[in-house]
């Protein structure tokens, strides 16, 4: 009998605990991402944390509680710059640059606590079939992977400088989740997904 109480009494430690685990795709290396409104998983305080988990803190039977703090919110961001060219003679130059690009998945996840990230060749998910209790849009979903190469010419002035970037836009959902099993929190942590909408290359000339 005593070891059964300890069997469970260690069992349900170990699905409570809150290690820190986080797990992450390129999105979070961006050179820059600008939120008209809300803020990113990354950004959460302990202060934060303590305020969203009450809404997920409620014992079930069993499966998810989600609280979405921010949803579908529209950002702007530059991953990249790919080159950077200036010119302080005072003949313009003629400029050509030619460029191999990966572009990879457009779909990133994030978390934090014990909420865990799965990868395959496939896709990216979270583990424990979060993403049904999430119940996303369709495009949340996509995550591609392709090639791109072109050539840019151009001619840079005498005094200006030459920049080309990756812009893009896109989308954030997050917030945080608790999991139970048999009534006994086995997962709690926060969770974010970033999906791209559009992404292009913007050239931009200005006076130095």
């Amino acid at each position: 009998m005593k070891k059964i109480v300890f069997l469970v009494l260690f069992v349900a430690c170990f699905l409570g605990s809150e290690l820190i685990a986080l797990g992450s795709t390129n999105y979070q290396s961006f050179e820059s991402i600008t939120l008209p409104s809300g803020e990113l998983l990354e950004d959460f305080s302990d202060d934060d944390y303590k305020t969203y988990y009450k809404k997920v803190d409620k014992r079930k039977f069993m499966g998810w509680n989600v609280y979405k703090v921010n949803s579908n919110v529209k950002i702007t961001y530059v991953s990249e710059t790919l080159f950077s060219y200036y010119n302080d003679g005072y003949t313009a130059i003629d400029y050509t640059y030619t460029l191999d690009r990966k572009v990879s998945s457009k779909l990133g996840l994030s978390a934090t606590g014990t909420i865990g990230i799965k990868t395959s060749a496939e896709k990216v998910a979270f583990k424990n079939n979060l993403d049904g209790s999430l119940k996303l849009s369709a495009d949340y979903t996509v995550s591609t992977e392709d090639k791109e190469s072109y050539e840019i010419s151009l001619k840079v002035d005498p005094g200006t400088q030459v920049d080309l970037y990756i812009y893009g836009e896109g989308k954030i959902t997050n917030g945080v989740a608790s999991r139970y099993f048999f009534w006994i929190r086995a997962d709690r942590g926060g969770y974010e997904v970033f999906v791209v909408t559009t992404e292009y290359q913007r050239l931009e000339k200005k006076k130095i």
